[in-house]
């Protein structure tokens, strides 16, 4: 019986690829004033390696390899291309950022019936972004990586927000875009796990049997079906067992 529901933000309540995208773009920028300049076919073979690689950050991997490992300059791009997310986000959030539709009326829906989380690797103005579209509310804890000093997929991560709501692994549902950073762990401490397929994780494949979700869905409007055929039993996870 599921009794308690984690989310991650970005691509699983609200579209932030235009943000990802934008950032992308500041990477480039940042290379080639260090005299690095790469063509989109070799940028975009980055991106795909780092997806593949199951990096837990696809940002810091893709610097770390145009620079080839030299510490300083990884150091430099990562600083501006933080600075300048920060400042984007300030300046023009909506620009870049779009709620999914039906997540507002999924919550609704959910609130009262489930004690809803947030699992986010993320830094610490995330909190501000959730507020940003009014969705504080509806969350007991938020749980933001750089607050708590654990990142995904360390399922400490999960278990320290876990212990702070008070809610057994087994009862709780974790749903996200990411299989390495959102159903992998969640998967070893063996909660229910929901993969929404987003940009640009969509493309992500699962290594061996422990990555594979228990339910996929398009967007989190199909959450509460799931969750329907889950609690009357008419729905059986598609994972095997560990």
């Amino acid at each position: 019986m599921i009794t308690t529901i984690l989310f991650d933000l970005g691509g699983t309540l609200w579209d932030d690829f235009p943000s990802v995208r934008a950032s992308w773009e500041d990477i480039r920028e940042e290379l080639r004033a260090l005299g690095i300049k790469l063509t989109d076919t070799s940028f975009n073979n980055l991106v795909d390696d780092g997806i593949a690689a199951y990096a837990p950050s696809l940002t810091r991997t893709i610097i770390w390899r145009a620079v080839r490992g030299d510490y300083s300059k990884y150091r430099r791009v990562v600083r501006v291309v933080i600075e300048r997310l920060k400042e984007r986000m300030e300046r023009d959030f909506f620009r870049y950022n779009r709620l999914y539709a039906g997540v507002r009326d999924v919550l609704d829906e959910l609130k009262g019936k489930y004690l809803l989380g947030v699992a986010s690797n993320n830094i610490s103005e995330a909190r501000g972004w959730l507020a940003k579209f009014e969705l504080t509310d509806y969350f007991s804890t938020v749980g933001i990586s750089e607050e708590l000093w654990l990142f995904k997929p360390d399922t400490r991560f999960y278990e320290r927000i876990l212990h702070e709501m008070g809610a057994p692994a087994e009862e709780t549902m974790m749903v996200g875009d990411r299989l390495d950073n959102d159903i992998f762990p969640c998967n070893r401490l063996r909660m229910t796990t929901v993969r929404v397929l987003s940009e640009p994780y969509r493309r992500q494949e699962p290594r061996y049997h422990t990555d594979q979700p228990d339910f996929t869905i398009k967007n989190v409007s199909m959450l509460p079906s799931v969750l329907k055929l889950l609690n009357a039993g008419l729905a059986a996870k598609a994972r095997p067992a560990p």
